[in-house]
């Protein structure tokens, strides 16, 4: 009798206290998994909150800069977070030198891409010094298919039509040149890339500055922002863009055409109605009456959008 109760009050007591010591285990192993599932919640935010800063940021940067000239020019460069550069026209012959600092110093002298909108010198002077002296090496180069007799047969001194034969000679026979026409569509470092006007020989035969005229106007896209760049057409050319794309020229940022001193009229900019407008000149220009660069101003300040030009360059916006 003894030996039973014994037996069970011995069992009893080692029974509990292997209760209480599985007890502590599962409240141990809870607890543990608690803070694992806390630990792993934590590096899920983290991830999640550099992937929402990086994509508020944006991916692509978007950089203007001032000629060093001191005189109207476009020099734009866009980059992304893989170190990917697209050049777009680059200025004057005396620009080559900075654009070429960026390149060699930023981006180990490679060009993904270098799009031309057209040949007049304050646009391809620095791409024909950079070209020629073999120091940069380009994956892809974009322009318009100019017709050189319709060209040669217009072109005005102002236009240095001698630049433009310079540029054919560098570039006669370059295998990765690529002339892109009205309609287009292609991926420029993951950014949609839509051409939207383009050298037309037929219509360039009717105007009297093919040059301009028949620049490249194309907008760069994410899912999310676009940027317009409309390069140096002129406001003769306004009826067919609005014809042509109404509604679809709305985009959040917008290169003021001709500079900003000239080119597109009114309602084209009403459609777009961007939030933010590059103006490619200096102060002086932008301060002179004589000019309609102030007019262009005022329509941007109408139309709420933040203005871009050369005295606060390099100015960098981010395409989400």
């Amino acid at each position: 009798m003894t030996g039973g109760p014994g037996k069970l009050s011995g069992t009893g007591a080692y029974g509990n206290e292997m209760k209480t010591v599985s007890k502590q285990k599962r409240q141990a192993g809870r607890a543990g998994k608690y803070a694992a599932g806390i630990a792993i919640l934590a590096a899920v935010l983290a991830v999640a909150g550099l992937l929402f800063l990086r994509h508020k940021d944006g991916k692509y940067s978007v950089t203007q800069y001032a000629s060093v000239t001191g005189r109207q020019a476009m020099i734009y460069t866009i980059t992304d977070r893989e170190g990917h550069l697209v050049v777009i026209d680059g200025g004057w012959r005396e620009d080559a030198g900075q654009l070429l600092s960026i390149i060699n110093e930023q981006h180990d002298g490679h060009v993904d891409a270098w799009i031309l909108t057209h040949p007049h010198p304050d646009h391809i002077g620095a791409f024909n010094e950079i070209y020629a002296s073999g120091q940069v090496e380009i994956d892809k180069i974009y322009t318009v298919p100019v017709d050189y007799e319709i060209y040669k047969g217009k072109a005005q001194e102002w236009d240095e039509f001698s630049v433009y034969e310079e540029f054919v000679r560098l570039t006669e026979g370059e295998a990765d040149m690529s002339f892109l026409r009205e309609g287009e569509i292609l991926d420029l470092i993951g950014l949609k890339m839509e051409v939207f006007h383009s050298f037309d020989s037929q219509q360039m035969a009717e105007v009297k500055d093919p040059c301009n005229d028949g620049g490249m106007i194309f907008r760069l896209s994410t899912e999310r922002e676009s940027m317009l760049f409309l390069a140096d057409v002129g406001v003769g050319q306004s009826d067919y863009i609005l014809n042509q794309y109404g509604e679809r020229l709305k985009s959040d940022y917008v290169q003021m055409g001709h500079h900003g001193n000239g080119g597109m009229d009114e309602r084209v900019y009403q459609k777009i109605s961007p939030r933010e407008a590059f103006f490619d000149i200096p102060e002086g220009m932008m301060q002179d009456e004589r000019l309609n660069a102030g007019e262009k101003r005022a329509l941007m300040d109408s139309l709420g959008a933040k203005i871009h030009y050369y005295a606060t360059a390099p100015n960098v916006i981010k395409l989400k």
